[in-house]
């Protein structure tokens, strides 16, 4: 994506300039605005003067843009005489269904939930990241001529050989990773245990359950902080999340642990589960645990931990409810003949994300996991340009992948002169953390349009020039002193 580009034209107040440059590349710039993991700061140069430009806000203020004014779709010819089917409507298969449709070609999308989506639609909170931002997303690739069929699983309702047998050539799957991991201890089976990835579906799409009590989450992952904030708004008394790493360590993003513990979820950090303990009807009302001395991973990527010794170890908790949130795992059941990794992932060409068997291709979380919002599109329009280089006669193997954007990062030891005065980024408009927890509501509520051409308004422009922040150019430096300087 284009970020310099579009962060300068919202500086100008271009807003449909900036919508455009979006667009080029994302399909999704109201969801990525929301609850992307926004790795473009990380190589914001405005950090190295005080903090990146808040490019995720920014983006989310271009999406909101849009869908306040309405879209504005042009139908593609159908140019192409094959069929697509793409199993699957997350990001990675939606991507695909857009770029395939504006090539020219018929697409079919399947989903196995009554709504499209994917963990966009049923695994993100609804607090993070609202339906109707989503159905309004889904229904731009839906004015493209994407015909998305809902409550429809493969292998169940259709096979693939009925995919063949209806005209389609080449086939995605993108059916992402919706199976939660057992915790393999005793007492495992007992009633009020649930897997996060189904608690968070139902209380998204589903009635919502009421909790009460006290609420434990294994896990330190995002999905684990998502299940406990959901659960704070589910009516729980009190909420707590375990997790083997330490604070330090947890591989959740800070800003999704600050969150949660911002709303009151406590942080047990390095304890391990050993037991469930009833006390009553077979149902959950203990956890036993012991505190863990040091974790690792080994060569595969597992965790590894090691208990702690000695008296003072073991923990116990009383809980009316458990949240398992211990990882996420594909669930390739519904065709065969497909080769697969490890962890029940579809083997594909790295290049071209096509599997073994040829026409099938397959990308998102169903081939790589934990993955991301925005890596799933990445895959997603990868396999648009594999899947039209097969049915064109060609091995999409040999397709060049295509090129990287340039990306300007200025080195840390740069001096910074000093008329780039420091300008600290806008915080996000956001509910208070009391308020929050009292219903679904979004809690974060967007920058004004104020708030948006001031803060892009602190990008440094560097991939222009940089030239002032190495002595080139006496010139220069006086333009880039005018042009850069925060008023």
């Amino acid at each position: 994506m284009d970020v310099p580009s579009y962060v300068i034209a919202l500086a100008q107040a271009r807003f449909d300039d900036a919508l455009a440059i979006v667009r080029e590349t994302n399909p999704f710039p109201s969801i990525c605005g929301r609850v992307c993991h926004h790795p473009c700061e990380d190589a914001c140069s405005r950090a190295l003067v005080d903090r990146p430009i808040a490019i995720e806000w920014l983006k989310r203020f271009v999406g909101q843009y849009e869908q306040s004014n309405g879209f504005s779709v042009e139908v593609p010819e159908r140019t192409k005489e094959q069929k697509v089917a793409i199993v699957g409507s997350g990001p990675a298969g939606l991507t695909a269904a857009h770029d395939l449709a504006n090539m020219g070609y018929e697409v079919k999308v399947y989903e196995a939930l009554p709504v499209a989506g994917g963990m966009l639609a049923a695994g993100i909170p609804e607090f993070m990241l609202p339906s109707d931002v989503v159905e309004k997303e889904i229904d731009y690739i839906r004015g493209l001529g994407v015909d998305i069929k809902t409550n429809i699983r493969i292998g169940t309702d259709l096979t693939m050989d009925d995919l063949w047998g209806q005209g389609h050539k080449a086939v995605l799957l993108s059916t992402g990773a919706w199976r939660s991991p057992k915790l393999d201890i005793p007492g495992a089976d007992l009633k009020g245990i649930h897997p996060a990835l189904s608690f968070l579906r139902d209380a998204r799409i589903a009635d919502k359950i009421r909790l009460k009590g006290t609420v434990a989450v294994i896990g330190g992952g995002n999905v684990a902080l998502d299940a406990a904030r959901t659960a704070l708004r589910l009516g729980a008394d009190k909420v707590f999340l375990a997790c083997l790493e330490s604070r330090d360590t947890m591989p959740s993003y800070e800003w999704e642990i600050l969150g949660a513990e911002n709303e009151g979820v406590e942080m047990c950090p390095s304890l391990a589960p050993q037991r469930f303990v009833s006390h009553v009807l077979n149902k959950v009302s203990g956890i036993d645990f012991k505190k863990v001395a040091s974790t690792s991973k080994d060569d595969a990527g597992r965790m590894q931990w090691e208990l702690a010794k000695g008296p003072d170890t073991d923990v116990h908790r009383a809980v009316a409810t458990v949240i398992v949130a211990i990882g996420q795992v594909p669930d390739p059941s519904f065709v065969d003949g497909l080769d697969l990794g490890a962890n029940g992932t579809f083997t594909v060409d790295t290049t071209s994300l096509a599997t073994n068997v040829p026409g099938v291709f397959a990308a998102g979380d169903a081939v790589q996991v934990p993955g991301s919002i925005v890596g799933a599109i990445a895959e997603g329009h990868t396999a648009a340009r594999s899947i039209d280089c097969y049915l064109s006669g060609n091995d999409p193997k040999d397709l060049e992948p295509e090129p990287l954007k340039e990306v300007y990062r200025l080195d840390d030891d740069i001096e910074i002169p000093d008329f780039l005065a420091k300008k600290d980024r806008w915080d996000m408009p956001s509910l208070t953390p009391k308020d929050a927890v009292r219903s679904f509501s979004e809690s974060e509520l967007g920058y004004t349009e104020q708030q948006v051409i001031e803060e892009a308004k602190r990008c440094m422009n560097c991939r222009m020039c940089a030239n002032c922040l190495f002595g080139r150019g006496q010139v220069c430096l006086e333009t880039s002193s005018r042009l850069l300087a925060t008023e």
